[in-house]
């Protein structure tokens, strides 16, 4: 935990010595970076967006439209990478690096029973986001299905840390902690909601076949 704490202050600190132009290139950069699997927190990158905007080093908009372009784009090319080239992506050698065959498994099962759920799902589930965009690619799910349902979660997901870093600019420390506890409570709410359509999905199959 604090070897995480420690990282998203080297990020944080890295981000407050740019302005202007320079910030939204770094912005636009690490995100696009996230979303190619490099394991770069992208909460910490958007709130470092957000705590700019608070120091008046960039506007609050250009923020936001920075943090949505950057995670659609990350987002888009791993898709279509994955639709246009396969399986074969996984022999690659900076991919078969990043995502491990662990990943793979777990996000072709999700994709599988929910594709649609688990496009929007997948923007809260850091650890598994990339592989679920690269396999969802793969495994030809609809580009419009894909983009529609990411769209929508970064259109939830970006705000919210963007305004945490706008609202806390003067205090670090505590919006570091406070993303530690918005990204447990998004975990609690995701398993639930799994969990929980998982025994609805059961009863309603028991009724049927009663």
């Amino acid at each position: 935990m604090e070897q995480t704490t420690s990282f998203a202050y080297k990020i944080i600190n890295f981000f407050m010595t740019v302005s202007g132009f320079e910030a939204y290139a770094l912005i636009l950069g690490v995100l696009f970076i996230c979303g190619m699997g490099v394991p770069i927190p992208e909460d910490i990158t958007l709130i470092s967006a957000g705590l700019l905007a608070g120091q008046g080093k960039i506007s609050f908009e250009g923020a936001m439209i920075a943090g949505l372009i950057g995670v659609m784009i990350g987002d888009t090319i791993l898709f279509m990478i994955g639709q246009k080239y396969g399986r074969a992506v996984f022999n690659w050698p900076v991919f078969n690096k990043i995502f491990t065959p662990a990943r793979i498994t777990k996000a072709e099962l999700q994709i599988q029973t929910h594709a649609r759920k688990i496009c929007f799902a997948a923007r809260f589930m850091p650890g598994l986001r990339a592989a679920i965009f690269l396999t969802a690619g793969i495994m030809k799910v609809p580009f419009r299905t894909f983009f529609f349902q990411d769209g929508v979660a970064a259109l939830i997901s970006v705000p919210v840390w963007i305004y945490l870093g706008y609202w806390f600019s003067d205090k670090i420390d505590q919006v570091i902690e406070l993303a530690k506890d918005i990204n447990i409570i998004i975990g609690v709410i995701i398993v639930s909601a799994v969990l929980g359509f998982i025994y609805y999905n059961r009863k309603k199959k028991l009724r049927h076949s009663s």
